[in-house]
C-alpha cells in the first residue's frame, strides 16, 4: 500500500503558528498516511525563514498567495494577526485547499482598515455581513472550514457529548445552564491592544474561548435530539477597562492595555430558554484559567483543565525549575504551583488538528467546530459589545442565527467525535 501524504502550511509565525507546528507532530498515528509540514509564511520573509528553520520546515515564502500556489496544500493554518483572516481564509478557498483551520476570531471589523469610528451596532452589522462573504467564498469552492475553538476539543467536552447522547436513551439529556472562564494575564500577542489588529479585547479574545464549547454543546444536544441544533438568541454584556484607570502599582504583575478591555461578561439566552455565563478577563495573576461546569437535568460536570489538582509541586527555590514551563502564563514556579503537562493535549490543540486531518482523508466528514461555529460566536460577541454600549441591554442575535442556514454536513456530527469513556 502506498502511503499518502498530508500537505499543511502555516499563515503565522507567532504563539498560534508556534503550537500549530508542533501539535502536527503529535497527531494520533494513522496507516498509510504521514503528515508533512510543507510551508511557512509571516508577515516578514525573515520571521517565516527562522521559524522554518526551527521547525524544520523546508520551504518559507513571502506572501500567503505564493504560499498556495507553490505547496497546494490539503490543510492550510491560518494563524497569523486577526486582522487578516478573512483575507487568506478567501485566498485558501480560491486555490482550492481542502481543510482551512482558521484561528480565532474568524474576522474583525473591516471598518478599522479603512480608518473609521462606528458605534456597536455598526460594527456588528458590518462585520456580520463580512464573515458571511468569507463563507460564502468557503462554501462556494466546496471547501471545509474548521474554525479552531480548541475549548471545543477538550476531551471533557468529548465526554459530556458520549454523556448527553446516553442520557437520552432515558429520556434526559437537557443542558440546562453554563458557565465558563478563560483568564490570562495579558495575551501573547504584541497587537493585542491594537483595535485596528485584534478586534477587540477579553470579550472578543478571551471569553470566545468558553463561548465555543457552550455554544456547541447545545448545538449537539438538539442535534442528537431533533436533527436540529439550539442556537443563542439573546446576549447581554459588558467590556470593561479595569487595570488601565488604577495605579501603576496595580499592574506590576499584568498586562496593562491602554485600548482595549481587560474584562468581559457576556449571558447568553439560547432559543430554547436555556441559559450560559462566561467570562474572559486579563487579570489572572495565577496563570492560566480554563474551566466550564454544565448544569443538565440528570447532572452536573465541571471541567477544569487549568489549573487542575491532579499534579502539585512545590519549588522552595524557582531557580530550580530552568525554563520550564509548568502552566501556561504562569509568572513564576515558586512555590506551590499545579503543574500541566502536555498542554497542548489537555487544551485540546492535538484533538482539533487531529479532527482537520480527518476531515482530509474522509470525503463526507466535516469538523466539528465548524463554519456554524464561526457564525454563531461572532454573532454573539459583536452583540456583546453592543450590548455593553447599552449599559447590558439584551441583544437580539437570531436575525443571524435564523437567517443564515447550514448544510446538514456543516453541522457537527457527535457520533464521529470519538469517545472518550470506556464502557462495561
Amino acid at each position: 500500500m502506498s502511503e499518502r501524504q498530508l500537505k499543511i502550511t502555516i499563515n503565522g509565525t507567532g504563539f498560534a503558528g508556534d503550537y500549530t507546528a508542533r501539535v502536527y507532530g503529535m497527531i494520533p498515528h494513522k496507516n498509510g498516511v504521514s503528515i508533512s509540514l510543507a510551508g511557512v509564511t509571516s508577515g516578514g520573509l525573515g520571521n517565516a525563514q527562522r521559524f522554518a528553520a526551527k521547525h524544520a520546515i523546508p520551504q518559507a515564502f513571502a506572501t500567503h498567495a505564493e504560499m498556495l500556489d507553490a505547496i497546494h496544500p490539503d490543510i492550510d493554518n491560518i494563524a497569523c494577526a486577526n486582522y487578516a483572516h478573512g483575507q487568506y481564509t478567501v485566498e485558501a478557498a480560491e486555490a482550492g485547499v481542502g481543510v482551512i483551520v482558521l484561528e480565532k476570531p474568524p474576522v474583525i471589523w473591516p471598518g478599522y482598515a479603512a480608518g473609521r469610528e462606528a458605534n456597536a451596532e455598526t460594527r456588528k452589522r458590518e462585520t456580520m455581513e463580512y464573515l458571511a462573504a468569507v463563507l460564502d467564498a468557503v462554501r462556494a469552492k466546496g471547501a471545509k472550514l474548521l474554525y479552531a475553538e480548541d475549548f471545543v476539543y477538550f476531551d471533557g467536552v468529548r465526554g459530556l457529548t458520549q454523556l448527553l447522547a446516553e442520557a437520552m436513551k432515558t429520556g434526559k439529556g437537557k443542558v440546562l445552564y453554563q458557565r465558563g472562564v478563560c483568564a490570562h494575564q495579558g495575551s501573547h500577542a504584541p497587537a493585542y491592544d491594537t483595535p485596528s489588529k485584534s478586534g477587540g479585547g477579553s470579550l472578543f479574545n478571551k471569553a470566545c474561548h468558553p463561548l465555543g464549547p457552550i455554544l456547541y454543546l447545545k448545538q449537539v444536544e438538539g442535534i442528537l435530539r431533533d436533527g436540529k441544533p439550539i442556537r443563542p438568541a439573546r446576549v447581554s454584556a459588558v467590556a470593561l477597562q479595569i487595570l488601565k484607570h488604577q495605579s501603576a502599582a496595580s499592574g506590576e504583575h499584568f498586562r496593562v492595555m491602554q485600548n482595549v478591555d481587560d474584562f468581559g461578561r457576556i449571558t447568553v439566552v439560547f432559543d430554547d430558554h436555556t441559559v450560559a455565563e462566561v467570562l474572559g478577563y486579563d487579570l489572572s495573576i495565577s496563570g492560566i484559567r480554563n474551566e466550564l461546569s454544565i448544569m443538565t437535568d440528570f447532572a452536573q460536570y465541571d471541567i477544569r483543565v487549568n489549573p487542575s489538582n491532579e499534579n502539585e509541586l512545590f519549588l522552595p527555590n524557582a531557580s530550580a525549575a530552568g525554563n520550564i514551563v509548568f502552566r501556561e502564563k504562569l509568572p513564576t514556579p515558586q512555590g506551590t504551583s499545579f503543574p500541566r503537562p502536555n498542554q497542548f493535549h489537555s487544551h485540546g490543540y492535538v484533538n482539533e488538528m487531529n479532527d482537520a486531518v480527518d476531515c482530509a482523508l474522509e470525503a463526507d466528514r466535516y469538523p466539528q467546530s465548524g463554519a456554524m461555529m464561526a457564525w454563531d460566536t461572532m454573532a454573539v460577541l459583536m452583540a456583546g459589545y453592543e450590548s455593553s454600549e447599552k449599559d447590558a441591554a439584551f441583544v437580539d442575535v437570531t436575525e443571524y442565527t435564523r437567517g443564515r442556514g447550514f448544510t446538514e454536513r456543516e453541522l457537527p456530527c457527535p457520533a464521529k467525535f470519538g469517545d472518550v469513556f470506556q464502557r462495561t
